[in-house]
């Protein structure tokens, strides 16, 4: 599994592409993985399975609008 840090940089990118700022993209991608992990953690599921399932949510919310 990556290191948290390499979860928050590749989250962090996927948030600036989208068109956050560089702040705006590290909180909300710090934001995605504690609400991630508490996912995981109420779900019994993997953080990376939760991980993906908000990342899903956040691109077809942006998709929509």
């Amino acid at each position: 599994m990556e290191s948290e840090h390499k979860q928050l940089s590749l989250i962090k990118s996927l948030f600036i592409k989208m068109g956050a700022s560089e702040k705006q993209a590290v909180v909300m991608a710090s934001q995605l993985l504690k609400r991630a992990g508490q996912i995981a953690a109420e779900r019994k599921i993997s953080k990376i399975e939760s991980i993906e399932a908000l990342l899903k949510q956040v691109i077809e919310a942006q998709q929509e609008s």
